[in-house]
């Protein structure tokens, strides 16, 4: 931010005045909470975005009745802005910017006519400007204007010095606030507690005992506090230019390693074509070869036994004849040679085959998780900036199994039910789901303060609420322990409870929490728990309570990475996942609490979440996540690559909200108002 060099009327003069939407003068310009200013009329023409948010959501916002907040972004710096009062107010009135912009008109417009004449119903062309009053006037209402006791010694001054820069200092000391509610009142004194503009009419018995003062003894305070900040920004300024550069070299090393990859991955391509080929080729030649060498034996044993065969026939033939015609002399003659012969032919063994060639072609798998493992996968870990690119994590990163089993193409739908209980006054809000030892569904039912448990079909075995000191409060998520004991978090009462599947109450883990939300297991059996409010997760003994650790979600600076954290669910190597609203909406940790990974922006695109709400791992390493305002579910690979939509809308999935693996390896996925589905995806 460098000091500005611009004079008044340079500034005046310079496209400082330019609104950055419509690119014309300002027009009643607005103050952005981004501090970048835009016409009124700009503002309203800008795109909404309207979002509705559950009661336990975003409750810092204090937002209008019925929940709904109008958003836009700013034009300049794409910053989300909330309208006032739910889209019904406006922005406050950038001031300087409006009195720069009548400057600028006074300066430029060659078209002014005198105020008084107007009021008399004539038009005349106005030759000067009376400071003090901002009234245009002509000849003759100037010498009046002078005559008169309340205006005699006012500033009048001609529009053709004005128009060459000589007053532009006197008309911006002339130019004041005006009071909004006490009309023409200028605004000239300030209520230090109140922080609060005054004028005259204002310092009513409101401001009783206040501090009032007047702008210039007020100033002083506030211009110490903004000249500071700006120091504070001045100082931040390299950081960032330095930062922008890496930004634009990182990018361009991004393009080149495409570059590389691009050609890399052809390259091996080429060379399984190559391989492939070869292999063809010499497998091709072996059946040649086999099947011809086996077919030239049976051939010659073929052409031997025709040789035979006609042989035999011959033999046959003239032994006929020879008895049919022959004389007794003629066949005892030769009686014994045929004799021998025939002994011979009838004790004779064919020369035939002793086996038989059976040859086939056994493909290879040729699924496409074995096809990546053949042909290579990408390593594209998001490493953490100021370490080497060569550094792995290794033990650390998801890992994706070389045979996953395949998805279907379309989950096959196989029932749905709705998780009402019984003497319920209130919409069902089923933020927690999850299953028992027998394949029970465990349902968290929020807003009614219950804990229902169903069949696999279905049909409602038990419903719970606690009591006494041990009463539910505001339940929002529930997991199975490892001895089939039902753990919940209660964000009312800032406590997790522990029941039995009949509801008594086993164990209240209290202390630790100031908005409890996702509770989950490890390998190990031990309670995970992230809490919003606190920004992190803590780790607890399964039958104490106790605290074993805590994780504190922060990035390798000391940064928080969670921000509106609401699910959490484990992998097979204890990594831990956790959804969040602010992007990238997964976060990866490992339990030692580093900041490994991370899945997800805003959006309505792939790899894009609205608001993600529950996530789950199932046996094989897949991650399956709820988007709730998307009407989609995200099945992710297990190194955390989109795989596909698993459902979307097309699918009449609703809200989803928590989601679960049941015993039998089905996906069960809970909407908004209580309906509960299930599904086969393998």
């Amino acid at each position: 931010m460098e000091e500005t060099e611009e004079t008044l009327a340079e500034l005046v003069e310079s496209n400082f005045l330019k609104c950055s939407s419509c690119c014309h003068d300002y027009q009643s310009p607005r103050l952005l909470p981004c501090l970048h200013s835009l016409c009124e009329e700009c503002i309203q023409k800008l795109p909404r975005q309207t979002s509705s948010i559950a009661d336990d959501q975003k409750s810092s916002e204090n937002l209008p009745n019925g929940n709904v907040i109008e958003r836009f972004s700013c034009p300049v710096c794409v910053s989300s802005i909330s309208l006032p009062e739910g889209g019904g107010g406006t922005f406050q009135s950038n001031a300087f910017l409006q009195d720069l912009c009548q400057l600028y008109k006074y300066k430029h417009d060659k078209d002014r006519k005198c105020d008084y004449c107007t009021f008399a119903g004539k038009t005349v062309d106005a030759v000067s400007l009376c400071l003090n009053c901002h009234d245009d006037m002509c000849g003759d209402c100037q010498e009046a204007h002078h005559k008169t006791k309340i205006t005699r010694n006012h500033q009048v001054v001609p529009y053709e010095q004005i128009r060459n820069g000589l007053y532009d200092q006197d008309i911006r000391e002339h130019q004041s606030l005006k009071c909004e509610e006490h009309e023409n009142n200028s605004l000239t004194s300030f209520c230090t507690d109140c922080e609060a503009l005054l004028c005259p009419k204002c310092q009513t018995p409101e401001h009783g005992g206040h501090n009032v003062v007047d702008l210039d003894n007020a100033l002083p305070k506030y211009s110490k506090q903004i000249k500071g900040l700006i120091s504070s920004i001045k100082t931040r300024l390299p950081s960032i230019q330095n930062y922008c550069e890496f930004l634009e070299k990182y990018a361009e090393n991004l393009d080149q390693t495409k570059q590389q990859l691009l050609t890399d991955t052809q390259t091996q391509a080429d060379s399984l074509h190559s391989m492939i080929d070869e292999c063809k080729n010499k497998l091709q030649q072996e059946i040649k070869e086999t099947c011809e060498t086996e077919m030239d034996q049976a051939k010659d044993k073929l052409k031997n036994l025709q040789v035979a065969s006609g042989s035999l026939h011959n033999n046959a033939y003239f032994l006929n004849q020879l008895m049919a015609h022959g004389k007794p002399e003629e066949v005892l003659a030769m009686h014994r040679e045929i004799t021998t012969r025939l002994t011979q032919l009838i004790k004779m063994q064919l020369d035939g085959l002793t086996s038989k060639l059976r040859i086939g072609f056994l493909p290879g798998a040729s699924t496409e998780q074995n096809l990546q493992t053949l042909f290579g996968k990408l390593s594209n870990d998001m490493v953490p900036i100021g370490k080497s690119e060569s550094t792995q994590l290794a033990g650390d990163e998801l890992k994706i199994t070389s045979m996953l089993p395949n998805v279907k193409n379309t989950a096959e739908f196989l029932l749905a039910f709705d998780s009402e209980g019984t003497d319920e006054n209130r919409d069902i809000w089923p933020t927690g789901m999850s299953v028992t030892k027998k394949d029970n569904i465990v349902i968290v039912d929020r807003d009614n303060k219950k804990i229902k448990i169903f069949d696999s079909v279905g049909k409602l075995l038990k419903e719970f609420t606690g009591e006494n000191d041990n009463k539910i409060g505001i339940p929002f998520d529930v997991t199975v322990l490892e001895n089939d004991t039902v753990a919940v978090t209660d964000y009312e009462q800032e406590n997790i409870k522990v029941f039995t599947q009949d509801g008594n109450h086993v164990l209240t883990i209290s202390g630790f929490f100031k908005h409890p939300r996702g509770i989950t297991t490890n390998s190990k059996g031990e309670i995970l728990v992230v809490d919003c409010r606190q920004q992190r997760i803590t780790v607890h003994d399964p039958r104490s309570g106790n605290l074993i650790k805590t994780i504190e979600a922060e990035d390798q600076k000391g940064n928080k990475v969670l921000v509106d954290p609401y699910y959490i669910s484990t992998t097979h190597e204890d990594n831990i996942l956790v959804t969040d609203t602010a992007a990238p909406n997964i976060k990866v940790f490992n339990m030692e609490g580093r900041y490994i990974a991370e899945y997800g922006t805003y959006g309505i695109k792939e790899q894009q979440i609205l608001q993600p709400f529950g996530i789950c791992v199932d046996e094989y390493g897949y991650i399956f996540v709820a988007d709730n305002q998307n009407h989609r579910i995200h099945l992710l690979n297990p190194d955390g690559k989109l795989n596909k939509f698993l459902l979307t809308k097309s699918n009449s999935i609703w809200h989803p909200m928590a989601v679960n693996i049941s015993k039998k390896g089905f996906f069960m996925v809970s909407e908004a108002l209580g309906k509960i589905r299930l599904y086969k995806y393998l």
